[in-house]
């Protein structure tokens, strides 16, 4: 069973996708992002986006220059939302 968007009524389709962002040297290209789309909107996981731009920042941090690609997979496996939390931040 499909389901239909409330704004749109146009089927909701869940599929992956790649998701390019800038950062400060170059550009992070991630690969396999999950993401729910309709004819009026594409919506990517608030935890997915989040570690994507916490990656991101790390390449900056580090002075990474170029194009990065790798899965969402990926720097799943490696790292957590909590990695990319300042280290004084309070909970």
């Amino acid at each position: 069973m499909s389901s239909q968007c409330d704004r749109c009524k146009k089927e909701i389709i869940h599929m992956t996708t790649t998701s390019e962002r800038p950062f400060n040297g170059g550009t992070l290209i991630v690969t396999d992002v999950p993401v729910t789309k309709c004819d009026c909107e594409e919506d990517v996981p608030l935890a997915d986006s989040a570690l994507m731009a916490g990656y991101a920042r790390m390449l900056t941090t580090h002075n990474i220059v170029g194009n990065v690609t790798v899965s969402l997979k990926d720097i799943a496996k490696n790292f957590s939302l909590q990695d990319f939390l300042p280290r004084n931040a309070a909970l």
